[in-house]
């Protein structure tokens, strides 16, 4: 299997949820009740990201601990924190430089929300507060990896606690959603009741480092199973005419995230196997940044309005996510990369196949001595191109 067929359906992934979102925020100013109504799908891309994180980054997590003993921690937050932060700061600082034009009414609250991670409880206003508004999604990962890695040394990725965990939250998200409890914030992007879904990843992902359940899962979760859990899900949100935020979605999105993984002959791979979707996924992140500037909300205000206008709005997006992800993304992931290196202790990457990542349960106690070391090699970590997340 070489590098490109290892991540090349997860770059897939990440271009279909990109697109649902595009689809939404675009369908938003429709004069068509019946587009409008068939373009609800974005918190459905947001939901395949969520679940998409958590498990890209739990394999690797797993996948270093298993070949060097243990979780390097520093190394981890560095690499979150040039993959992540540089992005969304050169965005901000867009939306200054036009505030200082008197283009854009966003606030210092605003702004100030986004950098430390407090976006989704403020107050909701799709009006002027839209143009920040998105990054509501980018806080609850940000939290994620803030305490996931840790979490996941305190279980020693242990599935009942976990399970248990994620859980509660979909029962907590229940609750809060019916009672209105928090009601100030747009509730459906509280990290408290999202967590849930990037939590699903992560038990898929250490379900597939345990071999009898890994085998289980594979050979049970057919083809049909899979249509089963699609047709579930969008029937639950066209018989509540707008977005259901249940308990098993977040279940059925892991599990279709994983299934192409896999089933790498299935028609699904091949799919999103194309090069096209492969490109917009490895851009997705950079557009999901830049669409909101293009994309609006009827009540927002309109800075340019035949760029912000259907389709030239479009383009426009994938026109600064193009330029995002050449001169900012990508440069600075090289420098998270570098100064990891660089780092006291630390290995260049490697690039181990996913069978070897969810070959045997890191945590597992050891049943023989560990075997010699060959090469510089064997103590290498494993590379973040791996499942095509660059960490």
């Amino acid at each position: 299997m070489t590098s490109q067929e290892r991540i090349g359906a997860l770059d897939g992934w990440r271009g279909v949820a990109i697109l649902l979102v595009l689809a939404d925020h675009a369908g938003e100013t429709s004069n068509s009740s019946a587009i409008h109504a068939a373009t609800r799908v974005g918190a459905t891309g947001v939901g395949i990201f969520f679940a998409l994180s958590g498990f890209l980054i739990t394999s690797l997590l797993l996948a270093e601990k298993r070949k060097l003993g243990r979780i390097r921690l520093g190394d981890f937050y560095r690499r979150r924190f040039f993959r992540i932060v540089p992005p969304v700061l050169v965005f901000l600082a867009a939306l200054l430089l036009l505030r200082r034009l008197g283009l854009v009414p966003v606030t210092n609250l605003q702004v100030l929300s986004s950098i430390f991670l407090f976006r989704n409880y403020l107050h909701s206003d799709w009006g002027a507060g839209w143009y920040t508004g998105h990054l509501w999604s980018l806080t609850v990962e940000e939290h994620f990896y803030l305490f996931w890695p840790l979490l996941l040394i305190a279980t020693r990725a242990r599935l009942r606690p976990l399970v248990a965990l994620a859980l509660s939250v979909a029962a907590w998200r229940a609750v809060s959603l019916h009672y209105h409890f928090l009601a100030g914030p747009w509730a459906p992007g509280r990290t408290d009741i999202r967590i849930d879904s990037l939590l699903w990843g992560c038990i898929v992902a250490i379900v597939l480092t345990r071999p009898g359940l890994r085998d289980r899962f594979k050979r049970g979760f057919t083809v049909w199973i899979l249509l089963f859990l699609i047709l579930v899900d969008i029937g639950s949100n066209i018989g509540h005419r707008q977005h259901n935020y249940s308990f098993y979605e977040p279940v059925i999105l892991a599990l279709l995230v994983v299934w192409p993984v896999l089933h790498p002959k299935s028609v699904l791979r091949r799919l999103l196997d194309a090069p096209l979707l492969k490109f917009v996924g490895t851009i997705s992140y950079s557009l999901y940044i830049w669409q909101e500037m293009w994309l609006l909300f009827p009540r927002t205000p309109v800075l340019f309005p035949r760029m912000q206008a259907f389709p030239v709005n479009i383009v426009m997006a994938f026109c600064c996510a193009i330029a995002s992800y050449y001169l900012v993304e990508k440069p600075f992931i090289g420098l998270g990369r570098r100064l990891t290196a660089r780092a006291p202790g630390a290995a260049a990457p490697s690039a181990p196949s996913f069978h070897q990542i969810a070959a045997a349960d890191p945590f597992a106690p050891a049943l023989s001595p560990a075997p010699e070391v060959k090469s510089l090699r064997t103590l290498q970590s494993p590379s973040p191109k791996l499942l095509g997340e660059d960490i």
